[in-house]
């Protein structure tokens, strides 16, 4: 079902979770879900008064198929440009292979067969590379955060308004007692917590993820919180 978690900000059931973020200069879509599930973005936008061409910009975590699978269709039907970190662009147009999410990597010798039930995403032209201290590609207020650890290119993005909006694709998750951690979607690593360690430090009243729950306050001291476990 798709909700409003904040104003302005529509979470997508796509099967994870994509958001539509409207404001005064656009549309921007952070993630765009499995493949096939173009025609809910359509049908959010025109819920929300807008149109496919209002779409400025789409904005891709990371390269799993759950996050990019409709990427080249939402580019197709939008106009707008698709940014990501270089590391995965070069998945997503399918020029690498794609790095197994950490859950599969904890199967052992089943993963490779579990990997391959995953749904494939049709390669989409990456047509902003985007990097932690650059803004080429970014819209207005929003700004890249490197996060590596669920994939090597995994980035995070930042939204200057309202107190400071993360969406964290699958870098962290919530529980349901509202407490920041790896979630089921990470292995225990150290370039996980690390990430999540660098969240932490960062100033921002909710979050998103990419799985899971929400944060609507006090986002970023439960980062903390779990960033302090870590030492």
């Amino acid at each position: 079902m798709k909700r409003v978690v904040a104003r302005g900000v529509h979470q997508l059931p796509v099967g994870s979770h994509a958001y539509l973020v409207d404001g005064d200069e656009g549309v921007t879509l952070v993630d765009t879900g499995l493949p096939g599930h173009v025609d809910v973005v359509i049908d959010t936008l025109a819920h929300i008064g807008r149109t496919p061409q209002d779409v400025t910009a789409v904005l891709i975590t990371h390269a799993h198929s759950d996050h990019t699978g409709s990427a080249a269709a939402v580019r197709s039907a939008t106009g707008a440009p698709v940014s990501m970190s270089a590391r995965d662009a070069v998945v997503a147009r399918g020029e690498a292979g794609t790095e197994d999410p950490p859950l599969l990597q904890r199967l052992g010798p089943l993963s490779s067969v579990a990997s391959r039930m995953l749904p494939e995403a049709d390669p989409v032209v990456v047509d902003h590379e985007v990097s932690e201290g650059e803004r080429t590609g970014l819209p207005e207020e929003w700004f890249v955060v490197a996060t590596p650890g669920h994939t090597s290119g995994h980035v995070s993005y930042l939204l200057d308004r309202m107190g400071g909006l993360l969406f964290a694709g699958d870098a962290a998750m919530v529980d349901r007692h509202g407490r920041v951690g790896r979630g089921w979607v990470n292995a225990g690593s150290a370039a996980v917590d690390a990430s999540i360690h660098k969240l932490a430090q960062l100033h921002f009243r909710a979050a998103y993820f990419g799985h899971g729950g929400f944060l609507s306050n006090d986002a970023a001291a439960a980062f903390r919180r779990y960033a302090a476990g870590l030492g």
